[in-house]
C-alpha cells in the first residue's frame, strides 16, 4: 500500500540530526563528528547476550554534567563552543556564554568573512516543575527596528567525549535561528574543550545499548555513552573510549550513525573490546505484537536526518513510498521517492534508498546507479 509521509512529521519521531565538530584546546580547530539517528536492529544476532539490567542505577552526583541547580548548568555554559554545520568538519560558528547571561556568536560566511552579534540568554524549564534544573536555553538577539529576535533550545542530551563537552540541542520555537537560517540545521550540536576526564569502567562481556559520539577508524577507537534502549542516559554523562575487536570491521558500518550519539546495540568481549554493534530503533518484536515501526517507517526515520537531504524537506518537499525494494550492494533496501505533494498529483523529483543497515544511496539518472548519498 502507499503510504505518504511529511518530512515535518519524520522529523518530530526521532531525535534531530545534528553536527558536531572537536574543539583543539582553544583554538576552535574542529574534526568531523556528525550525524545522530536512529537506525534498524537485528534482535536475533545481539539475543544470546541478555542486556544488562538497569533497574536502580543512579546517577552520581559527583558528574559535573549532572546538574544539581541552575548555577552548575551556567558554570558549564560560561565559555566559548565550537559547532560545525551538518555533512562538514569545518567550524562555521562560535559562540561564547557568561555566567550572568551575556552571549556573543561569530559566523564564518562563505566567502570567508565574518559577523559578528552579541545578545543575551535566560535560563527556564521546558517543563514547569520548580525541582527540574532549567533545562530550556533561550537566546535574543536585538535587530534593526528595536526588534529582538528568541530562539528556544532544549537541551536535548549531554556528554563529555575525549576532551570535550558536548550538548545537543533542539529547537523547540517556530521561527527561525542562527542554525537553522544560516545552515538548516534544527538540532545543532555545541562543543567546547575541558580538562574533565571521565570516571566510568567500560562493560566487559555483556550486551548493552550505547550511544555513539565519536569513532576513530584509525585506532579501532568508539566513544560510547551508556543509555537505556529510548536513548536516555544511564549514570554518568561521559563517553568512554572501547576498542573494537580485530573481526569487527568498523568501515563497514553505516558512518553516520558512529557519531553524535547514535544509539547502537553493543556487545563485548571478556576483555571489554567491541564484538558486535548494530543500529537501534524505536519498536521490537514480542510474540503478541509485530514491529511497532514498519521497513518504510524506519527508512523515512533514517532518510530524514540524512544531511543532503535535510534541505530538501525543510524546503517543504514530500516522501512518497511506492513499495518497491531495490537490490544494492546485495542488500534489500526501501525505495523513498522526495517530491512536491500538490492537491491532485505528486511530482517526483529525487530518489532514494536505504538499506537494513541505515546506508543511504541516491540514485544518479545521467549513470543509471545508486551512489552513496553524500
Amino acid at each position: 500500500m502507499n503510504k505518504w509521509m511529511s518530512g515535518l512529521l519524520t522529523a518530530t519521531l526521532i531525535l534531530c540530526p545534528v553536527t558536531g565538530c572537536t574543539v583543539l584546546g582553544a583554538s576552535g580547530e574542529a574534526v568531523n563528528q556528525h550525524q545522530q539517528v536512529k537506525s534498524a536492529v537485528n534482535n536475533k544476532n545481539t539475543a544470546q547476550v541478555p542486556l544488562t539490567s538497569r533497574v536502580g542505577i543512579a546517577q552520581n552526583t559527583a558528574d559535573p554534567l549532572n546538574f544539581a541547580n541552575e548555577n552548575a548548568l551556567r558554570e558549564v555554559l560560561t565559555g566559548q563552543w565550537v559547532y560545525c554545520p551538518p555533512a562538514s568538519s569545518e567550524p562555521a560558528l562560535w559562540i561564547s556564554f557568561t555566567k550572568d547571561g551575556k552571549v556573543r556568536e561569530r559566523i564564518k560566511n562563505p566567502n570567508g568573512t565574518y559577523q559578528e552579534r552579541n545578545g543575551s540568554y535566560q535560563l527556564k524549564r521546558w517543563e514547569m516543575q520548580p525541582e527540574v534544573v532549567p533545562n530550556l536555553l533561550q537566546i535574543q538577539y536585538p535587530v534593526a527596528g528595536g526588534y529582538v529576535t528568541t530562539s528556544d533550545f532544549l537541551i536535548e542530551r549531554k556528554t563529555l567525549c575525549d576532551g570535550k563537552i558536548v550538548l545537543e540541542l533542539m529547537q523547540m520555537n517556530n521561527g527561525d535561528s542562527t542554525f537553522s537560517e544560516h545552515f538548516s540545521d534544527t538540532c545543532p550540536v555545541l562543543e567546547r574543550a575541558t580538562i574533565w576526564q571521565p570516571q566510568g569502567t567500560v562493560k566487559k562481556g555483556e550486551t548493552f545499548y550505547g550511544a555513539v559520539w565519536k569513532m576513530n577508524p584509525t585506532t579501532k577507537t568508539v566513544w560510547v555513552d551508556d543509555v537505556t534502549e529510548d536513548g536516555i542516559n544511564i549514570g554518568r554523562y561521559e563517553s568512554l573510549p572501547y576498542q573494537a575487536a580485530p573481526q569487527l570491521d568498523l568501515n563497514a558500518l553505516p558512518p553516520q550513525l558512529l557519531v553524535d550519539g547514535g544509539i547502537w546495540t553493543i556487545q563485548t568481549d571478556t576483555m571489554g573490546r567491541i564484538t558486535a554493534m548494530e543500529p537501534y530503533i524505536y519498536g521490537e518484536y514480542t510474540d503478541e505484537y509485530e514491529m511497532e515501526m514498519t521497513a518504510e517507517e524506519e527508512a523515512a526515520m533514517i532518510l530524514s536526518m540524512n544531511p543532503s537531504v535535510q534541505p530538501y524537506l525543510n524546503m517543504g518537499m514530500s516522501m512518497f513510498f511506492e513499495g518497491s525494494r531495490e537490490i544494492i550492494s546485495g542488500e534489500p533496501c526501501v525505495v523513498i521517492v522526495l517530491g512536491t505533494n500538490h492537491v491532485d498529483h505528486f511530482v517526483r523529483e529525487l530518489y532514494y534508498a536505504v538499506s537494513p543497515y541505515g546506508t543511504v544511496y541516491a540514485y544518479d539518472i545521467i549513470t543509471d546507479t545508486w551512489d552513496l548519498a553524500k
